[in-house]
Parts: C-alpha cells; sequence; structure tokens
C-alpha cells in the first residue's frame, strides 16, 4: 500500500480533506494525522516533531498544500533529503513568492502545481510511476 504525508498548516485541514479522501479511496495511507496534534503545548513537542518527521521519512511522497505552517519547510527539507518526491501546490504565484521566493520550491525533487483549486487528479499524476 502506498504510504503519503500531507504538510500544511492546520487551520487548512478542512480543505485538504478532499484530497485525503481521494487518497484514501485509491488505496494510499497517510503516515501521520497532525491535525489536533498538541500533546499537552512545548512540553509534548519533541514527540509532536519526531513523528512527523517520522511520518515523512515512512511516505512515499510528500504532499504539500500551501501556503503552510512553520514546520511545512522543515518537512520540505526532511523529504528532500530523504530523496522523497515533493508534490507542490500552491494557489497562486503570488503565495509563491512572497515575502521572497523559497529556491526549494524549485528543487529538482519538486513538482509545482499552480492552480486556485487543489485538482487531486492533477496531484496524482505527478506522482512518480514508482510510488503510486
Amino acid at each position: 500500500m502506498p504510504k503519503f504525508y500531507l504538510a500544511t498548516r492546520i487551520d487548512r485541514a478542512a480543505q485538504a480533506e478532499k484530497l485525503l479522501e481521494a487518497f484514501k479511496s485509491r488505496g494510499w495511507e497517510r503516515t501521520f494525522t497532525w491535525a489536533g496534534e498538541d500533546k499537552g503545548g512545548a512540553e509534548g513537542y519533541p514527540e509532536v516533531a519526531l513523528a512527523e518527521l517520522a511520518g515523512v521519512r515512512e511516505a512515499d511522497v510528500l504532499i504539500v498544500l500551501l501556503p503552510g505552517g512553520y514546520g511545512t519547510h522543515v518537512e520540505i527539507g526532511a523529504a528532500l533529503a530523504l530523496e522523497k518526491p515533493v508534490i507542490l501546490h500552491a494557489p497562486d504565484q503570488k503565495t509563491l513568492d512572497n515575502p521572497y521566493p523559497c529556491v526549494f520550491h524549485y528543487h529538482p525533487g519538486v513538482k509545482l502545481l499552480v492552480s486556485e483549486v487543489v485538482d487531486v487528479d492533477a496531484v496524482l499524476a505527478l506522482i512518480p510511476a514508482s510510488n503510486s
């Protein structure tokens, strides 16, 4: 069963639901569900950080919905360091360029989608055949 990790801001969880359901219906397993991961504040953060990195490590592909949260670019960096494919969705070019462009959005291991709406089929089409 192929596995994926979804990186975005927690407040975008509802927007990510369509994508999550589409992956699940196609037999994909999500490696980490971060929504609701409070763990009691700062004392629980180390456990959450380790679990999130383990989720990236276990995934066959990292899916990113921008704008992301503080950890989103850490997750992108971890996936690239582990040579995992990254599919990055941005709703517009402005999101990619502000407050300044991030060179890692254009890394060779990143497939970039820019569209107002997340197109599940377009995301799936960018996953390398060996990972799907």
